[in-house]
């Protein structure tokens, strides 16, 4: 609910680029903040909670679900990462370091594009693997593989979206990871 909340503080939508996701800690205000502190908090929760989703897991696609956890792991921790971010590029734009116009360019850099386009793929791959895991193991319901498909899939289609995209999105995922950890639970409950 917290990676929702960010989504939602932020005035544009993830797809556009960058810079204009970025833009919101130039602004005034303490939006980013609290956005920022969402990210983390959102990250660190995700991030305690991946193990969970190996639970279902013992008998069968136990190494794929493995991969899968590992794979979203770098998604959720490049997460805290764009939360830091935002804190950074909000002192640069206190000290006059960075101006709002120089943004896009700063964002240019191939590094910066590499480590952002590895995170967000890190992440939706995690899911494509969770799906695909859950597809072969068979230990959920069988609308939470397709859920998560579905998340993967609109991927191209959330910035047309805009915010009400995004929110659905991460609800989605927010959906179908409970409903693993419910049969984790099950599963690790004695009878």
């Amino acid at each position: 609910m917290a990676l929702t909340l960010a989504a939602s503080l932020n005035p544009n939508p993830t797809g556009v680029n960058a810079a204009a996701v970025l833009e919101v800690a130039m602004a005034p205000g303490g939006r980013w903040l609290a956005m920022a502190a969402a990210l983390l908090i959102g990250s660190v929760a995700l991030l305690a909670g991946l193990p969970t989703l190996l639970i279902p897991f013992r008998d069968r696609a136990r190494g794929l679900a493995m991969a899968a956890v590992a794979t979203l792991a770098v998604g959720v921790l490049g997460s805290s990462g764009y939360a830091a971010l935002l804190v950074f590029v909000r002192a640069l734009a206190d000290q006059e370091a960075l101006r709002p116009g120089r943004l896009p360019r700063a964002l240019e850099d191939a590094e910066v594009v590499m480590v952002l386009f590895v995170w967000v793929g890190s992440f939706y791959l995690g899911v494509l693997l969770m799906a695909v895991a859950l597809l072969r193991a068979r230990v959920a319901a069988p609308w939470v593989p397709i859920v998560l498909l579905v998340v993967v899939g609109c991927l191209p289609l959330v910035s047309m979206a805009g915010h009400i995209g995004q929110v659905v999105q991460v609800l989605l995922l927010a959906v179908a990871f409970t409903e693993i950890a419910t049969r984790a639970v099950q599963r690790a409950t004695p009878a």
